[in-house]
């Protein structure tokens, strides 16, 4: 419950083939292995990121990072409708600012030191209608996400089944065991067993267009009682209005049961429309029983640093504005009220942000965000008021 945190512009190709309706794009197909190697494709995604956190109370150390990296990727031309990727994640200090403060910014690892490991590394089968992406791989459902939110998304070492023969619909199967954890600081993989459990987890997720509605649905299970999560669940709908101008309704459902804690429900709403070349909308969400966990996602409308569960029992109203200053920029403005209940202090504050972007040429853009978090208690059982300030250069080669 918290303002808007994506850092990254690059929209993927697995992205576009998760939540896209039609059959996967096919590529034009070699005739050799040999082929499949020399005509393969190679991108880099890199990155310049700085990050400031301060608290309000002088006990607590500021975190700050000035760090350069991204995503160096290899991927093989279609042999017999194979292919295999494999993709260089790295987040380097750069030495102008301490790596000692960088510790609990994400952009380096929890000691300071930078990240660096192979962060996709898989085989591809199929396209048409069917596709099977087997090993380290970046996903795109609401529970389950890149949660690209520093610089470096999360990556997941998995067994992915993707179909879409049926008309408007999209269906996802999948096994993970590990992950490279929240925004990879980790620079490596790591089996979450005391919340997954020692066998990981399952999933199902589906998309459909039902005439004017778009609906998605995914079920999490883990697949035995060793973690503390049970299953997680979710699903939206969102509808257009014809009334002005891009006009919609939005409703969302979660739910996380666990081993030995109350079940949580969660329940939003949206609503949004344009007004001259002005984005508008107000979200409200309310979490009840108990509390409201993703795997790695924050699909809660109200969460827009989305995911830094898990979420206590309270109710949030907020509002984005979005405005276009040109054809290359936006400024978003957000604004978030959360209120606990049941006794609920962590997840009690008011949010306010700005997330302003640049678009210098197809390759290359500059983006800055800041944030504002007053926390209604400082103590031992809330958060301390803070600042975050972040800016970003992106280039694609």
């Amino acid at each position: 419950m918290k303002p808007l945190m994506v850092s990254t512009i690059v929209v993927t190709s697995m992205s576009a083939a998760i939540l896209g309706q039609k059959a996967f794009a096919a590529q034009d197909a070699v005739s050799s292995p040999e082929d499949a190697i020399t005509k393969g494709s190679v991108s880099f995604d890199m990155s310049i990121g700085y990050f400031i956190r301060k608290f309000d109370d002088p006990g607590v150390d500021d975190a700050e990072a000035l760090t350069g990296g991204g995503i160096v990727k290899y991927e093989t031309a279609p042999y017999h409708q194979i292919k295999v990727g494999l993709a260089y994640y790295g987040s380097h200090n750069l030495g102008i600012v301490d790596r000692d403060k960088g510790a609990g910014t994400s952009f380096l690892q929890t000691d300071g030191e930078d990240i660096a490991f192979i962060g996709e590394g898989y085989v591809q089968v199929g396209t048409g209608n069917h596709q099977v992406k087997v090993g380290r791989q970046r996903l795109a459902t609401p529970l389950m996400d890149d949660h690209n939110l520093r610089l470096l998304p999360s990556s997941y070492e998995a067994v992915v089944y993707r179909n879409k023969a049926l008309e408007n619909t999209s269906l996802e199967f999948g096994y993970v065991k590990r992950y490279s954890g929240f925004g990879s600081r980790f620079s490596g993989f790591e089996s979450p067993d005391s919340v997954w459990g020692e066998d990981g987890l399952a999933y199902v997720y589906a998309t459909s267009k039902v005439g004017i509605v778009d609906v998605r649905g995914q079920f999490i299970d883990m697949m035995d009682d060793t973690g503390s999560l049970k299953n997680v669940r979710y699903a939206d709908l969102s509808v257009p209005i014809e009334v002005g101008t891009k006009s919609y309704v939005k409703a969302q459902y979660g739910g996380t049961s666990y081993q030995e804690a109350d079940s949580a429900l969660m329940l939003g709403l949206k609503a949004g429309t344009t007004v001259s070349t002005v984005d508008l909308a107000l979200v409200y969400n309310t979490i009840r029983d108990g509390n409201f966990q993703a795997v790695e996602a924050g699909p809660m409308y109200t969460d827009w640093q989305q995911g830094y569960g898990p979420y206590q029992p309270s109710e949030a109203l907020g509002t984005q504005v979005v405005f276009y200053p040109s054809s290359q920029s936006s400024v978003k403005l957000g604004y978030v009220d959360v209120n606990g209940i049941d006794g609920s202090r962590v997840d009690e504050f008011v949010e306010s942000n700005i997330d302003a972007r640049y678009k210098f040429t197809d390759v290359s853009s500059f983006r800055v965000r800041y944030s504002i978090k007053d926390q209604a208690f400082e103590d031992e059982n809330g958060r301390y008021d803070r600042t975050d300030f972040r800016m970003y250069y992106y280039h694609l080669f």
